[in-house]
């Protein structure tokens, strides 16, 4: 009898659910009418009814879908009572409406499963204490053992806050708390890539050697993930040494091990091994994959060995393996670099042939190189090319264009660039003002150069003095000091550091003999320099030296012994 009547409450549910999906309305609408429909026939619905309402209601609307479950809870167990689906559903709408803490107060006994989601809420949300909160205490509290799901949320949200040693600590009481979550291999390596992040290396292989005491054997991450590491810090005989170890414990190196490998090779400058280890890779019967060429074309290319680069890359085929637009980067880079503008058109070319649309980077390649051969009206008509090809120019292609024109001298065409930058809603940073400064400078253009240092700090840019800086250092290598006072007296409210200070004594130096004056000027004012670290001044000060003549050699050397004794007093 009950099973009919349960059969007939089933089958009604399916006819208001249908006829709430007919009812002309969009589907938010019609998701909640269900509902309401269903929760106002109280005993008559079933619970698998509602939670596939609610369930609906939520796809549509967290927010909706937690005020109908209130009205579910509020209608009390005489009427529908909540299963572990309608709580699972509950708190996945309170994650994504951000209102984790409903979850916490309202205190669910559920089973471990359901708190995945809070879990991750809370962790993405870098509120990771509040999930460990849950885990060790509340969950315990609500009747229900944290499994394995639930520590590896745990771990890896302390691991991503930079707390490897907490998830460490958590790691090594799993033994003991009696719990449903043991330690296993994926815990270890989501600890272990943490120290790796967090740049402590020895704390990373500590981590690794506790698993063989604790007799849980490494799989091909956490080998892949020790080797990765190694191989980044260019140690790359103690990175063979455990590939040796993983090989001879039954666990084959993948396609990242390997790459891993060649990488390190290639970064430490040892090709001829990179090469031989691909070959070694093959033989193993590990195919090379596209990642794999990139590592390899990348060295070459950027050794100016773009005719080696260019042979990879036609074998990739023979690999069946589709170069990818990184790919096409790295030779397009290599053949600009070398200046091989013909070959670097080709190479475009059949990229364009095969499908693959030019990106940001590529056109920056291209502006740069055209850039470098001086042909600056080439340079411009690949940047408006963009656009005909239904790509905007980022702040990345406007910076390098300032920067072009400036070099070039056509520093008013760069200013109605950045107009153009501006205007399109792009904000420029200190680098793009940088060549700008200098080039009204170089021009001597003092009083617009002043006008853009003003302009930055009204759109919030402050010239620091790496600004400046670097601006002094290239007017005084070209001996040009007289633009570099002038920039000097620009820096209101930004002090010179040691840097600024070498670059003005090296620049009068080397300006010759009438402004050696201002150079030991420099050097001997104590309020300037008072903060200066001992020795920093050595260089410039042997270059006054060295451009003294030698009777005064002496009462030169007496002036700065007598300048750092005041300092000192």
């Amino acid at each position: 009898m009950a099973r009919r009547a349960a059969s007939r409450a089933v089958g009604s549910e399916g006819s208001i659910q249908g006829r709430g999906g007919r009812a002309g309305g969009n589907g938010a609408e019609d998701a909640r009418h269900v509902f309401d429909e269903l929760l106002r026939r109280g005993r008559g619905a079933t619970i698998y009814g509602l939670n596939r309402a609610l369930d609906d209601v939520a796809r549509h609307s967290p927010t909706a879908a937690v005020s109908r479950y209130n009205r579910m809870a509020r209608a009390g167990a005489h009427e529908v009572t909540p299963n572990l689906y309608t709580y699972s559903v509950l708190i996945g709408c309170c994650c994504r409406a951000g209102r984790l803490d409903n979850v916490i107060k309202k205190g669910f006994r559920v089973e471990a499963i359901t708190f995945t989601p809070l879990l991750k809420g809370l962790c993405a949300d870098k509120r990771t204490s509040d999930a460990m909160d849950i885990v060790l205490r509340r969950m315990t509290q609500l009747g229900c053992i944290p499994n394995v799901f639930s520590c590896t949320i745990l771990l890896k949200g302390l691991c991503d806050e930079n707390r490897s040693q907490e998830a460490l600590e958590l790691l090594q009481m799993m033994p003991d708390d009696g719990g449903d979550c043991p330690p296993d291999v994926v815990l270890y390596n989501t600890v272990i890539n943490g120290f790796f992040k967090e740049g402590d290396p020895d704390k990373a292989y500590a981590t690794y050697h506790e698993m063989f005491d604790q007799g849980i054997l490494p799989d091909v991450v956490t080998y892949s993930s020790i080797i990765a590491a190694l191989c980044k810090a260019q140690a790359m005989d103690k990175a063979m040494e455990v590939l040796n170890t993983m090989v001879k414990n039954g666990v084959m190196p993948n396609c990242r091990t390997y790459n891993s490998i060649v990488h390190g090779y290639c970064s430490s400058g040892q090709l001829t091994e990179a090469i031989g280890f691909l070959k070694k890779m093959c033989s193993d019967g590990v195919e090379p994959d596209v990642v794999t060429c990139n590592l390899l074309m990348d060295y070459l290319c950027k050794n100016r060995r773009c005719t080696e680069a260019r042979k990879i890359f036609d074998s990739m085929t023979k690999w069946g393996l589709k170069p990818d637009i990184t790919t096409y980067c790295t030779l397009l880079q290599g053949y600009a670099t070398k200046g091989a503008l013909v070959e670097m058109h080709d190479l475009l070319d059949l990229m364009v042939w095969n499908g693959i649309q030019p990106n940001h980077h590529v056109f920056n390649i291209l502006i740069c190189a055209y850039a470098k051969q001086e042909k600056v009206d080439e340079a411009m008509l690949v940047f408006s090319k963009m656009r005909q090809q239904g790509l905007s120019p980022n702040a990345v292609n406007y910076r390098t264009v300032i920067d072009v024109l400036c070099k070039l001298g056509r520093v008013y065409d760069a200013v109605l660039t950045l107009k153009q930058m501006i205007n399109e809603g792009l904000t420029p940073d200190i680098i793009v003002y940088t060549p700008l400064i200098h080039g009204f400078c170089t021009c001597d253009k003092w009083e617009k150069a002043e006008e853009l240092i003003f302009e930055m700090l009204d759109q919030g840019i402050c010239p620091d003095t790496i600004f400046f800086s670097r601006i002094i250092y290239s007017f005084c290598k070209e001996g040009r000091v007289i633009e570099s006072e002038k920039l000097f007296d620009l820096m209101a409210g930004v002090k010179p550091d040691v840097i600024t200070y070498n670059a003005l004594i090296s620049g009068y130096c080397l300006a010759g003999v009438d402004v050696k004056h201002e150079a030991w000027e420099i050097c001997l004012t104590p309020v300037q320099v008072q903060n200066t670290p001992s020795g920093m001044l050595s260089v410039p000060v042997d270059l006054i030296l060295q451009s003294t003549r030698n009777k005064d050699k002496e009462t030169a050397v007496k002036s700065i012994n007598d300048s750092r004794s005041a300092r000192c007093r």
